[in-house]
């Protein structure tokens, strides 16, 4: 409708125009290139106009025909650039699926269409990998290092090639030289980390960590927990080869970015108590526990107050359990402190929660401790077997000291790094505990041994025969003993050598001290 519209505007216009150069009455007269001429203002005028539209449009016919062999030959060139875009679109399809000749084909066909090399390289480079062609592979790959725009593309299929041949050192080059490129590349970030920690390069591999945090690749959090377990890497290096100093610092930093991070805190608190930093030592761990409990922690704060009291020293376990009361390993510092203080029962009562979920070593060996300062070393016997069966602490560092392979600290890191955790959870379900019934008969005293004494046949007389006859008519016969009331197992209170260590925290302990209960018994 508009265009019929524009159209009929147009007539109305062209008629107008020349109606009114029609209607001019006055003449031009002129001379050009000695030629008079005179006419019609309205015919010059109008000739003249005609005469200028049909020179530009022969103008635009000239100029059409002058780039008709341009536009032929860009006709030429967009047919092969759209058969090397649908060759290679194939080739991709082919190596997405497997087919290696149909990979290489499509590689050759899309390199013959495209001028673009770039795109032609990383498809004849990855057809190449699937023919085995390693060589050829490797040199496309090579090629691609040559423009900006595929040098990332190129490092990584080197990156790869050189992994499948376990080339370790070469790989790391290609891989650091990829994330020093895109430092938000996260396969590039994974690798050079992988790789560090592989060979124990922990200094390098923090540089990395935090370079991924400034370009936003691995969030605070994250950062922060692999930092400061590899912070605490270094410093246990430090710690063995005598650098006391270096190693308190790079624990310290370690425990500002994670302070529930438990390598760390023992770490730490073990120097700060060797340098008798007491204080600062036990606010080290109770600030750890208090986050993340573990035995280690445990067993260094008891530690450090070893030469304090024993009401001194359990005041200060029960105080750590307030920290975190939700754990097990408060419920293990309460009875352990009721050990310490002689109260046998209280610790018996206080670990039974324990004992009917997935008790430990440990919490048996508590028991043991109890149920020996209560009723024996024959009541504890059955604690003893029961610590020696019991499955091992998984965490790392149970027994109360960090000392990790190179390896053992880069599953550490890892683990840590990714998930908070210490290990990875077990594989296995813990064994179900021991029943509350079960706990009360084991628990109970022991009857003691009662040996009947010997009668002999008495000779009966006229006046032991009437006694006889008068017992006989009281109802009490010659053969009724009457038991003896059992006897009360005195309070001991505890010594030095009994509550200084509860003793077991792993199998070979456990079978250890039940062996030499044996050999006693």
């Amino acid at each position: 409708m508009i265009r019929i519209l524009i159209f009929l505007l147009s007539i109305v216009f062209l008629a107008g125009v020349i109606t009114f150069l029609a209607s001019l009455d006055s003449r031009i007269t002129g001379e050009a290139f000695g030629v008079i001429f005179d006419g019609p203002s309205g015919l010059i005028i109008g000739g003249l106009f005609f005469a200028l539209l049909a020179a530009i449009y022969l103008t635009h016919k000239i100029k059409d025909i002058m780039a008709l062999p341009a536009k032929i030959r860009a006709r030429d060139a967009q047919s092969h650039r759209t058969r090397g875009v649908a060759a290679l679109t194939r080739g991709l399809e082919a190596v997405a699926v497997g087919d290696a000749s149909a990979a290489s084909h499509h590689a050759r066909v899309a390199h013959r269409h495209l001028d673009d090399m770039a795109l032609t390289r990383l498809l004849s480079a990855q057809a190449a990998q699937l023919s085995g062609d390693e060589v050829a592979a490797n040199a496309s790959f090579g090629a691609m290092l040559e423009a900006p725009e595929t040098e990332f593309m190129g490092l990584k299929g080197l990156y790869l090639q050189a992994i499948s041949k376990d080339d370790r050192a070469l790989a790391r080059d290609y891989a650091e030289r990829a994330f020093s490129l895109r430092p938000n590349a996260r396969w590039a970030f994974d690798s050079v980390v992988e790789l560090g920690l592989e060979r124990g390069a922990w200094g390098e591999t923090r540089e990395a960590i935090e370079k991924a945090r400034r370009n936003h690749l691995v969030d605070g959090q994250h950062a922060d927990r692999g930092v400061a377990a590899l912070l605490t890497a270094d410093a246990y290096a430090a710690s063995d080869s005598g650098e006391v100093k270096a190693a308190l610092s790079e624990a310290e930093a370690a425990l500002k970015l994670a302070p529930s991070f438990t390598p760390a805190a023992i770490l730490a608190a073990r120097l700060y108590a060797e340098s008798g930093k007491i204080g600062k030592a036990a606010k080290v761990l109770e600030t750890a526990f208090a986050v993340e409990p573990h035995p280690a922690l445990i067993r260094l704060y008891d530690k450090i107050y070893t030469d304090e009291e024993f009401e001194k020293r359990a005041t200060r376990l029960r105080k750590l359990a307030e920290k975190n009361q939700a754990c097990p390993e408060a419920v293990l510092l309460q009875a352990r402190a009721s050990n310490l203080t002689g109260d046998w029962a209280g610790a018996m009562t206080t670990l039974e929660s324990v004992l009917t979920g997935a008790p430990t070593a440990a919490a048996f060996a508590l028991m043991a401790k109890a149920a020996k300062g209560l009723n024996g070393d024959e009541a504890a016997r059955v604690w003893l077997e029961h610590a020696a069966a019991a499955p091992r602490d998984p965490r790392p560092g149970a027994d109360g000291e960090f000392h990790l392979t190179r390896e053992g600290w880069a599953r550490l890191v890892r683990d840590y790094m990714e998930t908070g955790r210490l290990s990875p959870p077990p594989l296995e379900t813990t064994p179900a505990g021991v029943s509350a019934e079960e706990i009360r008969l084991l628990t109970a005293p022991p009857i003691p041994d009662v040996v009947a004494p010997e009668i002999s046949e008495p000779e009966i007389g006229p006046e032991k025969g009437k006694a006889s006859g008068a017992a006989g008519e009281s109802g009490v016969e010659d053969d009724e003993i009457a038991a003896s009331p059992t006897k009360e197992v005195p309070f001991t209170p505890p010594t030095e050598s009994s509550t200084n260590d509860d003793g077991i925290r792993s199998e070979e302990e456990a079978e250890r001290a039940l062996a030499a209960l044996r050999n006693r018994s």
